[in-house]
């Protein structure tokens, strides 16, 4: 935007994909060679050496270049192979001499391995090609937005591999990887914390509802949404009220809730709450929908017992700010505001 600050034009998606998936192809390639026994056992006998062991991983495999030769060596920790041994009788060069990878690895005196480029670029196989495809769909769909700039950030931006993928596919654009790369979310985290005004607009990732109930309309609801309370009333349960939509261009500091009457379904409450839900679609109907996931509860507490059920109302607010919910909460009766609370942990 012309004053500096940022407009989000399009919703965070993405997956697993990163540095961890990589982690996770190494971590595949050692049971081939060990065995998944050999390695848990290695795991809990020995916690600070397959730390130690992943973390030397960690480093060497952001080096690893799209076209080099060099084999990438290093040292196996001596309890994991004290445990290989004791549990197969079997030396290292002979297991390995049994595995696909026999011409693509060295043994090297003092328990080192050394693996060939073309194996260790196979890590990043799974990884790269996701991102790449992701990146594909996604420029296919929205080409309009005229995308001639990518920028790189966290850990995995790092590799040589990855950024090399993505010059590949998109060779018109300018692909760019900051100084820090693996520090610059950190940074920009730090930044937006004091000031979060900077991204006036954001996408709604998901559509976001609350949890409540409606009067039950026969032929409408389904009838395994009935509920009838003690006092007769039929009440169709789970109920998606929506009050953001997925997609939504959601300015900071709007409402996206506004001033919605609510009061206990309950005579024994003294509080209204509610739990609140995420959507992958937007036209979800009931929280029970397979697209809905559980997010947190909103309660509102501090109700007048000495009013009937139905004068217990109270008039509720959502207004998005930056990442947050802030929730207004207002006594119908009295007009005063009362204390609004989000659980995200239950």
């Amino acid at each position: 935007m012309e004053d500096g600050n940022l407009t989000e034009i399009h919703k965070a998606t993405g997956g697993a994909w990163g540095g961890q998936e990589v982690d996770e192809a190494f971590r595949q390639f050692l049971i081939k060679i060990f065995g998944s026994p050999v390695l848990q056992k290695f795991k809990m006998d020995a916690i600070e050496d397959y730390i130690e062991l992943f973390r030397d991983f960690e480093v060497k495999k952001r080096k690893s270049s799209p076209d080099g030769t060099d084999y990438l060596t290093f040292t196996l920790p001596v309890t994991l192979v004290e445990i290989f041994q004791s549990e197969t009788e079997e030396t290292l060069t002979e297991v390995i001499n049994q595995t696909p990878f026999a011409a693509n690895i060295k043994v090297l005196k003092g328990n080192k391995l050394s693996l060939d480029s073309s194996l260790v670029r196979s890590f990043f196989d799974n990884s790269v090609r996701s991102v790449v495809e992701h990146l594909q769909v996604f420029y296919d769909n929205y080409e309009t937005y005229g995308i001639s700039v990518a920028i790189l950030v966290g850990g995995f931006s790092e590799s040589l591999i990855l950024s090399r993928a993505i010059k590949d596919v998109f060779s018109s654009w300018k692909v760019l990887v900051p100084h820090d790369a693996g520090l610059v979310v950190l940074k920009g985290a730090v930044l937006y914390g004091y000031d979060q005004s900077t991204i006036v607009y954001r996408v709604a990732r998901y559509t976001y509802g609350l949890k409540t109930t409606v009067p039950f309309i026969d032929g409408k609801h389904p009838v395994e949404k009935l509920k009838i309370y003690e006092d007769g009333r039929r009440q169709c349960k789970h109920v998606f009220q929506t009050f953001l939509e997925e997609g939504s261009l959601i300015k900071h500091g709007q409402i996206v809730l506004k001033k919605k009457r609510y009061w206990p379904a309950k005579h024994e409450q003294d509080s209204v709450w509610f739990p609140i839900y995420a959507s992958t679609k937007k036209d979800t109907q009931y929280t029970t929908d397979e697209s809905c996931f559980f997010l947190g509860k909103l309660t509102v507490g501090g109700l007048d017992m000495s009013l009937p059920r139905k004068e217990r109302t109270v008039d509720i607010t959502i207004i998005h700010e930056s990442t947050n919910l802030k929730i207004h909460a207002i006594n119908t009766k009295s007009l005063q505001e009362l204390k609004a609370s989000i659980d995200l942990l239950n």
